[in-house]
């Protein structure tokens, strides 16, 4: 030991210290790289959107979970396998205790809506009354206003027309109907207006004109249209939805199912009724129209005339490719390919009906049982359903469904007494047949100048 000093062996590996500085070096810098490709996975790792474990994968995470689970199926099933070999008294006697006390809750919440309703009703305002304005007109002296009462005044031809919203083609159309109306009759007529205060003026002022111009006297009724419309809400609530286009669109306003509920607006003395369109043109005396109530058959409420469009043709599409044969659609006369036949003159199809022209038995519609049972919403709805239909036309829609399927409650008046003349069904995907919907043949006794159509000179 002697022979190698300290300072030899020093010496000797004298190197060493730096052999080891070097071997430290690259051990540390191995660490970084190891470190740092540790750190690139991990990132590389997180960087990756893992996909989120189903619900059932997170119930069934914890062992008591999965306990839960199980035990809740196994009741199920064993409460399945009791019931399933119960006898059905013993059952419904297992529901009814079951669903006793929630009964009783929703009994409850019942008696306390009714209540409520009840409530509601006993406080609700009092609907307007209805208070017509009696005019006679005169050509020889101004306007006598008669109020409420009519002083003992009265006629047979009670025809009304509804003048609203007011507009320059508006107030052309009601002179040409009264200028019409009063140059082929000599009648007493009773002419019953709804309006509103915005238009009226206007009414009283075209019939003082042409009564002047063809010597008449008139008794003339104003009615308030917002009142009317009142009268009718619960009848316009239940149809709008089947026969309006869109809720505010032209015919989903309740003065379009005026006619279904003219009983209620007018006086319980008058019988019989016209319900004439404002584009109405005469050409012959009204009287030869009020001589068509005395064909109604014991049983009929109101006479139309039919539809000269194929308007239903269009909406009964689905009703008419399940049932090919029908005659609901197709025209009053046969088509151009049937003309040759020998009976082709027989009335063989149902276009549906036209609300332009309404003949009304009013004291048969109000004692009609039959007749208000058609109104409800349940019978409605059935009617609708069972032909498929969506109209838009409002109380057209009801009439023509009415007609087809109650035929004995609808007296069917001839075209030439509501001579429509609407062509927009031509241009628009029914040119080929259109002309046997149009057909109308006959001395024409009024004209229907509907979709704004020119009247014939």
């Amino acid at each position: 030991m002697a022979k190698y000093s300290f300072k030899t062996i020093s010496q000797k590996h004298k190197t060493f210290p730096a052999d080891l500085n070097m071997y430290g070096l690259k051990c540390k810098s191995q660490l970084l790289e190891d470190q740092e490709n540790v750190t690139l996975i991990i990132n590389r790792r997180n960087s990756i959107q893992r996909k989120p474990k189903s619900w059932a994968w997170t119930l069934l995470r914890c062992r008591w979970q999965k306990k839960l689970v199980l035990l809740l199926i196994f009741i199920c099933m064993c409460v399945l396998i009791v019931f399933a070999n119960t006898h059905l008294l013993v059952r419904g006697n297992i529901l009814s205790a079951f669903l006793s006390s929630r009964l009783n809750k929703l009994s409850h919440a019942e008696k306390q809506e009714s209540r409520y309703s009840d409530i509601q009703q006993t406080t609700a305002p009092v609907p307007p009354v209805l208070k017509p304005t009696h005019y006679l007109l005169n050509y020889s002296s101004s306007q006598l206003e008669l109020g409420d009462q009519m002083n003992g005044l009265s006629s047979d031809y009670n025809i009304f027309v509804i003048y609203t919203r007011e507009n320059y083609h508006l107030n052309l159309k009601f002179d040409l109907f009264a200028h019409s109306l009063l140059k082929h009759t000599s009648a007493q007529l009773h002419l019953h207006v709804i309006t509103d205060k915005e238009s009226q003026v206007s009414v009283l002022e075209i019939l003082q004109r042409q009564i002047r111009r063809f010597r008449r006297t008139v008794l003339y009724t104003i009615y308030d249209v917002k009142v009317c419309s009142s009268i009718i809400q619960d009848i316009a609530a239940r149809l709008s939805p089947y026969f309006s286009s869109a809720p505010n669109s032209y015919y989903s306003d309740s003065l379009f199912f005026l006619s279904l509920g003219l009983h209620r607006i007018a006086d319980r003395s008058l019988d019989r009724a016209i319900l004439l369109d404002c584009d109405i043109v005469f050409r012959s005396d009204v009287r030869l129209l009020f001589n068509e109530f005395d064909n109604f058959l014991p049983h009929q409420l109101y006479g139309l005339a039919p539809e000269l469009t194929p308007v239903y043709r269009h909406i009964l599409y689905r009703y008419r490719v399940r049932y090919p044969k029908t005659s609901f659609g197709n025209p009053y006369y046969p088509m151009n390919n049937e003309l040759g036949n020998q009976h082709s003159r027989i009335h063989h199809g149902y276009p549906g009906l036209n609300s332009g022209v309404v003949l009304l038995l009013l004291n048969r519609i109000r004692n009609s049982k039959a007749y208000l049972e058609k109104l409800t919403q349940t019978e409605v709805h059935t009617l609708v359903a069972k032909y498929s239909f969506k109209g838009h036309l409002g109380d057209q829609d009801f009439f023509t469904l009415l007609g087809y399927e109650y035929p004995n409650l609808i007296y069917r008046l001839d075209c030439i007494w509501n001579r429509q003349l609407c062509t927009w069904w031509k241009d628009h995907g029914y040119s080929d047949i259109f002309d046997a919907y149009f057909r109308c043949e006959g001395n024409i006794k009024m004209y229907h100048g509907n979709c704004n159509t020119r009247i014939p000179e």
